[in-house]
């Protein structure tokens, strides 16, 4: 019972420390004085570094599966959505720093599966959403490129509802006016 919960201790803190500053937030000496452990322990759970991160990010798969479920169930992108990421910030978070630190091959491989199964799972509200078919790839296509822009900009700090409606009714509104425009060229040719 003390070995697992020694085991969740170092690896919560560390899901917790990756998520807010990346790969250079976790030291084993930084982990061993926050948990006030004896940094011997952490060699005995993990072996190395790498065994450490192979642990959380297999954290990483349980919280995303959580979420995925949870995502499933919604009906709406906005608020329903939105509001999901916020109550999960610290497993958004913790992916975006996978995305951003794939100088590992395990960090990459991570982030790909976890986009693939967060990919399947907003789909169909983000196509709703749009207002576009959900049977082409357009609309999972501009899901990514939102995505990736998500990646690069989102902090603990913006992490908040005016901030996600911002940045998904701005790519609402792209796609109207895309398709506005076709519309009245559309008009103009047959004329």
């Amino acid at each position: 019972m003390e070995r697992a919960k020694n085991l969740s201790l170092w690896t919560e803190e560390g899901y917790s420390l990756f998520a807010s500053e990346g790969l250079d937030g976790i030291q084993v000496e930084r982990l061993s004085r926050i948990l006030q452990l004896n940094k011997s322990g952490f060699y005995h759970y993990f072996g190395d570094m790498e065994g450490y991160c192979a642990e959380i990010v297999k954290l990483h798969h349980q919280k995303v599966k959580q979420f995925t479920t949870q995502v499933g169930e919604l009906k709406r992108l906005d608020p329903e959505y939105l509001l999901l990421l916020i109550e999960h910030t610290p497993t958004v978070m913790f992916q975006v720093q996978l995305t951003r630190n794939k100088c590992s091959y395990s960090f990459y491989e991570a982030s790909e599966l976890v986009d693939r199964n967060v990919n399947l799972a907003v789909h169909k509200i983000w196509c709703d959403f749009l207002g576009v078919s959900r049977g082409g790839d357009l609309g999972l296509r501009y899901y990514f490129i939102i995505r990736d822009m998500f990646y690069a900009r989102i902090s603990f700090q913006n992490l908040n509802y005016p901030y996600l409606y911002d940045l998904v009714m701005e790519a609402k509104q792209l796609v109207t006016q895309f398709a506005q425009r076709r519309s009245l060229q559309a008009n103009e040719t047959l004329r």
